[in-house]
């Protein structure tokens, strides 16, 4: 039995819209066999469905989370100035809704935690981040969850990677203070065309991503906790207007290396990227060219 195989649990799957409650019809939902594109597991391939009611994608199999995440790339990510100037940017939206140095703020998900580290750098005092799978045992550890309440919270890249959102948006709840904010972050079902996976290999990031939803699922979600549906973004915080700095280029330069998730984390190489047109086209003209695959709700809590 290969590793693939061993990874996957036979015994269940995820037929069963979380959202809905629609049933998995395998002659009619549309489906899609979308390879792993993290690097050391390629050639392991799951199986996706889109639910014909709400839309909402779902990853078919069932795997061992611990065994893929045991070697995830963004453990090696650092903080260089194209991370600074996307998180000032993904700082800017939380500023805009009057979050000050003073404020409590916790990173839910926080991976290996450049946000908090960016946000301190920037003067913010009472950052805190929070991973079960972080690689920095720091992060790991729940105790920070003591410091709630928290005036803003921010799930980016999360909700996608969990069994039960409402389980995790109600944790998050009792953790957010009256009044405070909580910023979501996940792809856009609704954009991800599910016939491309080779183009939408990041928003369906399998088997990582369990559930992919659509803007008006995850408001539900919100409002059943009497959150407040503030702020809509119809693009990721890293897709900006500057040369390069863009979701297309972005997408262009990982199909000219190896089309892993892994190229976003080592040297840019410069020589591969600047030798093709392609990614010359779209770091001048990719923002205006954008699929808008992902969104970010902003969501205050009611009284």
């Amino acid at each position: 039995m290969d590793a693939a195989r061993a990874a996957v649990d036979p015994t269940r799957r995820r037929e069963t819209c979380n959202v809905c409650g629609t049933a998995h019809d395998s002659r009619h939902d549309e489906t899609a066999d979308v390879p792993c594109h993290v690097r050391v597991f390629r050639g392991h391939l799951f199986r996706l469905w889109r639910c014909s009611v709400c839309r909402t994608i779902h990853c078919l199999d069932v795997v061992d989370l611990d065994y893929y995440y045991s070697k995830y790339p963004f453990s090696q990510a650092r903080l260089d100035l194209v991370w600074r100037i996307f998180y000032m940017n993904l700082a800017r939206r939380f500023i805009r809704h009057g979050m000050t140095p003073a404020h409590r703020f916790l990173d839910y998900g926080c991976a290996n935690g450049l946000f908090c580290t960016a946000l301190r750098g920037r003067g913010f005092r009472n950052v805190y981040g929070y991973d079960p799978y972080s690689a920095n045992s720091a992060f790991a550890d729940e105790r920070v969850l003591e410091h709630a309440p928290f005036d803003y919270i921010l799930l980016q890249d999360v909700l996608e990677h969990v069994e039960d959102p409402n389980a995790l948006l109600a944790r998050l709840d009792r953790l957010l203070a009256v009044g405070g904010h909580i910023l979501v972050g996940t792809p856009n079902a609704q954009k991800v065309d599910l016939s491309r996976p080779d183009v939408f290999r990041n928003e369906l990031h399998a088997p990582y991503h369990l559930h992919i939803y659509t803007r008006s699922g995850v408001e539900r979600m919100g409002q059943t906790l009497g959150w407040h549906a503030v702020k809509f973004y119809d693009r990721s915080y890293h897709d900006r207007p500057w040369f390069a700095l863009n979701t297309r280029a972005a997408k262009t330069y990982q199909s000219l290396k190896d089309g892993s998730f892994d190229a976003f984390f080592e040297p840019f190489d410069i020589r591969t990227a600047l030798g093709s047109p392609s990614f010359w086209f779209h770091a001048v003209f990719g923002y205006w060219l954008s699929y808008r695959s992902d969104m970010s709700l902003m969501f205050r809590k009611g009284d």
